[in-house]
């Protein structure tokens, strides 16, 4: 397991009470010197919600295309069928990957230091910066699924009202999706790597890209984000590794990536 410092993020050695980088007091080293328990419990965190999400997220959604397909003309194609699928999945797998996971909610949002925010909110600007233009330029650098960049441009969408579902519903199951794989993939399956393995952070950085966009791929099924899926997941994985594990600059460039996906396509 990789214990690192919590002021400056170098890997301590197993006996390094003191960062020799920085000076910074280790209470992670302290413990784990003391109990000789140097981790390892969140392989069990990251497998159980692991095949929660395979089971609620990726099967749970045939499932339910499949109930709301009986009440529509088209169970594949509907928006109606596709938006309503994505809030229900992703409402239940929140909630139950989140409920098992309570422990790991302490320092969900932010843990780092002033430096790693200002750099985070820069390299962040300059990256929504670059998603406006991708979005605009291609129908293969789709930040949003077709079926919902097709319903926002369509002139039928309304906040609480309209043809088959509203703005709201839409919206709420993207921020689920946010928080999910948010949690999912960067704070169990990063964490996984980072303190159970001996990959450098580049290779970390690669190796939950390339995962964080297979599945979100597999829940949202829309090969159209794919390209936009892993450079965004290059990032968020990057952000995170250099903030001492802080989720809020991803959650909140995520938040405002989708809102301008919104704005783009309602104008």
């Amino acid at each position: 397991m990789k214990i690192r410092c919590k002021n400056c993020y170098r890997v301590l050695e197993p006996q390094e009470l003191y960062c020799k980088s920085c000076g910074t007091f280790s209470p992670d080293i302290d413990k784990a010197m003391k109990t000789g328990d140097y981790g390892g419990g969140i392989i069990q965190h990251l497998r159980l919600s692991l095949i929660l999400y395979l089971i609620i997220a990726f099967v749970g959604s045939g499932v339910f295309m499949i109930i709301f397909g009986a009440f529509t003309n088209d169970a594949t194609q509907s928006l109606f069928n596709r938006s309503n699928t994505l809030l229900i999945t992703s409402l239940i797998t929140g909630a139950v990957i989140y409920a098992t996971n309570l422990k790991y909610l302490k320092d969900f949002f932010w843990n780092g230091n002033l430096k790693q925010l200002i750099g985070s909110i820069i390299i962040g600007i300059i990256f929504i910066v670059m998603f406006f233009f991708l979005t605009k330029m291609s129908s293969f650098t789709r930040v949003l699924p077709n079926y919902i960049t097709d319903y926002l441009h369509s002139g039928y969408a309304r906040l609480f009202s309209g043809k088959n579902t509203n703005l709201f519903a839409v919206g709420s199951a993207l921020l689920l999706v946010i928080l999910v794989e948010e949690f999912l993939f960067r704070r169990l399956f990063i964490d996984f790597l980072d303190e159970q393995t001996m990959l450098s952070d580049l290779m970390i950085v690669l190796i939950g890209a390339i995962v964080g966009t297979v599945l979100d791929f597999a829940w949202l099924m829309a090969p159209e984000t794919l390209i936009t899926s892993f450079l965004l997941n290059l990032l968020l994985t990057g952000i995170y590794i250099n903030t001492n594990r802080s989720l809020i600059i991803n959650i909140v460039i995520r938040i405002i990536i989708v809102i301008m996906c919104f704005i783009i396509y309602l104008v």
